[in-house]
């Protein structure tokens, strides 16, 4: 009787059982719903033409990747790219010089699930920038001592018309190179950088600046205010008495502070 019983038993146990697989029932009480963390250390970094965006790796098992976000202001935005898990930076070339673009970014994993976007400010405008530029001592060539950042494109030009910012000149009397200005062109020496991009922003007009000259240093890095009320910053790549090179970034956006350079400079 009671192996009888135990044979009963231990058929409607294997009914039970295989009544639950031919039935489709599925438990689902494990589904992953839970999206990755929010990507953090979302910063921008400012170009010519362009903006790289960059981010802190995820560490989720199943991420999938990253969409990179981009508005006009600060509280709506677009998606602009997917892209891997293993990715953590994003060049926007489809921008333009002057203009002021906002970014975020969003995780999502192999369940489809995606994170809240980012919650940095980042935000860029890109601007022009340029290489090599030789400005001669205007006491030995006058033609060829002066710089307007507006027109980048004219390279040097002379020192003593309207359009000049910046000269170039060696005080013979103090054996001091010297970066002049006749129309108030505003000048702070930032230090030594190793690189141009060292220096993302620069100072306010309100802080620290001085007009009419500044002492020229190989390796520094200077910011400049124009009377037309925007930003540069030039770094001395070679100096002597007779010439000085440096490259620039001239922020097209009225007092816009933002000046790091493309990293193709450094490439």
């Amino acid at each position: 009787m009671l192996v009888k019983m135990n044979g009963i038993l231990t058929t409607l146990l294997f009914v039970i059982l295989l009544g639950n697989i031919g039935g489709c029932y599925v438990d689902t009480s494990d589904r992953d719903d839970e999206p990755p963390a929010v990507p953090r250390g979302v910063r921008t970094i400012t170009g010519d033409d362009q903006v790289i965006v960059e981010w802190y790796p995820n560490g989720e098992f199943d991420l999938a990747g990253y969409t990179v976000w981009r508005g006009r202001n600060g509280t709506e935005f677009d998606a602009l790219a997917e892209l891997s898990e293993n990715a953590t930076r994003y060049t926007d070339t489809t921008v333009r010089n002057g203009e002021t673009y906002y970014y975020a970014v969003s995780a999502y994993d192999s369940e489809g699930n995606e994170s809240q976007l980012s919650p940095e400010d980042a935000w860029d405008t890109p601007r022009p920038e340029g290489r090599n530029i030789i400005l001669d001592d205007y006491t030995l060539s006058s033609e060829r001592s002066g710089f307007d950042f507006s027109q980048p494109q004219k390279g040097s030009i002379p020192w003593n018309t309207p359009a000049t910012d910046v000269y170039f000149g060696f005080d013979t009397e103090v054996n001091v190179t010297y970066l002049y200005s006749d129309n108030d062109t505003l000048m702070q020496d930032l230090g030594y950088h190793e690189y141009f991009d060292d220096v993302d922003v620069v100072p306010g007009s309100e802080f620290g600046y001085t007009t009419l000259f500044v002492e020229l240093i190989e390796g520094h890095v200077y910011a400049l205010y124009t009377p037309d009320g925007n930003f540069a910053k030039i770094q001395v790549r070679k100096l002597s008495d007779d010439a000085v090179v440096f490259d620039w970034a001239y922020q097209t956006e009225p007092d816009n502070v933002q000046l790091a350079p493309s990293l193709k400079i450094l490439q």
